[in-house]
């Protein structure tokens, strides 16, 4: 854990898992659902005094807490002045708080989507929002199932991120729809359901903590298969980069990848990290996982991860 952790989490943290994204210095960063500000400040660090990050909230009073925290922290990483600014602000009206479109390399949420009613016109805001080449890190709340109906009016059920959970295998089609590329799986966790009677409400309905990058491509961008080679420059991956739960990329090793994800490389921020030459063959690259399939073959091999939350 980062040394700077100690100074932002001293007790607890809120959110469905939290993912840095790589190549983060300089970088113009929004944090969609920012709640207190935490992972503001750690963006803060590591974007650098050249780069900026945003956060938007929709309480007040966790943008107040954030605002409250903030000279802390930009004279803890010494700073001169601050490098990050807070709004409040819903995720479904991003385009009221007068931010640029195309203005951000990179946008983030961390269990935010989960309990936005219209999902397609909090994408649209974010897709909007990002830069052409940048990606959308997002870790959310999804069920394998639809939660039921008739309790998404439970305050409890609701703000624990599960009535207004997707339903994972509706993701893409969402995501496609605004615009951005088709998800890949980076990262799952179990959601600890304890009370019996929350259960029984949720029809024994799975909810998981999931992680995906999706970008953000040029208008006809394209590219046939590739091999394609990493050449160790994301700082922190110096000898391997792990691009999803299915593939990681190894410094000097190339890989055959299909077309889809030949094009993300080589049309996003990521492009000067590799090195591309046509692939021979019809390589198949995989995207979109299922995530409960993931967490049922973790837990058979006795490697369970933690659950990331407690409902209860």
């Amino acid at each position: 854990m980062p040394f700077y952790f100690q100074f932002i989490f001293p007790r607890s943290y809120y959110g469905s898992g939290m993912t840095i994204p790589e190549k983060l210095a300089g970088k113009r960063v929004l944090d969609i659902g920012c709640g207190s500000g935490s992972f503001v400040f750690i963006l803060s660090k590591l974007v650098g005094p050249s780069g900026y990050v945003v956060g938007v909230d929709i309480s007040d009073g966790l943008i107040e807490t954030a605002k409250s925290e903030s000279e802390y922290h930009w004279k803890l990483w010494g700073y001169s002045k601050p490098n990050f600014e807070f709004h409040v602000g819903n995720a479904e009206r991003l385009d009221e708080l007068g931010l640029k479109a195309e203005s951000f390399d990179l946008v983030v949420s961390n269990g935010v989507f989960c309990v936005v009613p219209d999902k397609d016109r909090a994408f649209a805001h974010a897709y909007n929002l990002l830069k052409t080449g940048g990606q959308f890190y997002l870790n959310d709340v999804y069920a394998e199932k639809d939660p039921p109906a008739k309790y998404k009016d439970n305050e409890t059920l609701w703000c624990m991120g599960t009535t207004g959970a997707m339903r994972w295998d509706t993701l893409a089609a969402t995501a496609v729809k605004a615009g951005f590329t088709v998800p890949y799986l980076t990262q799952v966790a179990p959601i600890n359901i304890a009370k019996e009677e929350y259960n029984t409400m949720l029809e024994n309905g799975r909810f998981l903590c999931v992680g995906w990058r999706l970008f953000k491509l040029p208008k006809g961008a394209k590219r046939g298969p590739s091999r394609v080679t990493y050449n160790g420059n994301i700082p922190g991956f110096p000898d391997a980069f792990p691009w999803d739960v299915d593939l990681t990329f190894k410094k000097g090793v190339g890989v055959d990848v299909d077309s889809a994800l030949a094009t993300i490389l080589s049309a996003s921020y990521l492009s000067d990290s590799f090195a591309f030459a046509d692939a021979s063959g019809s390589p198949t690259t995989k995207r979109n996982q299922n995530p409960f399939a993931l967490i049922d073959k973790l837990k058979a091999e006795g490697r369970m991860p933690d659950s990331i939350y407690k409902v209860e």
